[in-house]
């Protein structure tokens, strides 16, 4: 079932890491980021804040970012999936919760050009049951 943008919007605002794609050395590659939602007159964005040239700083190039919960066992789960192009931005411009860390000075910001989402439930049957029950 897919998610409304309103909800991606609730999930990304309620959590704090995810994960961002981007292309390295030719191949696709994802690192777990912590990350802040920052709310714009024109929507919102996601802000991380990393090494100078590490990796991950692909400014102004397109990149993906996703957040996701699962229930283990119980075939259920959600997930959120951003679409955009990473840039710079100066400390000042975003809100800073955090202390600065590690030398991760130089922060970014994903903005979206596609939010989707989905959410997974297992079917509903007549005959759901929990192994545990029966030991």
């Amino acid at each position: 079932m897919s998610l409304t943008e309103d909800e991606c919007i609730a999930l990304l605002s309620a959590r704090t890491v995810g994960r961002i794609a981007v292309v390295h050395e030719g191949y696709p590659a994802v690192f777990p980021v912590n990350y802040v939602m920052v709310r714009a007159e024109e929507g919102f964005m996601i802000a991380i804040r990393t090494r100078p040239t590490n990796v991950i700083d692909r400014v102004d190039e397109l990149v993906a970012f996703q957040i996701d919960s699962t229930e283990v066992g119980r075939d259920r789960g959600w997930s959120v999936l951003v679409r955009g192009r990473l840039l710079a931005v100066t400390p000042d411009e975003v809100y800073d919760s955090h202390p600065i860390l590690d030398g991760r000075d130089a922060w970014r910001i994903v903005i979206p050009h596609v939010v989707t989402g989905r959410k997974v439930d297992p079917p509903s049957s007549d005959w759901d049951y929990d192994a545990a029950a029966y030991l």
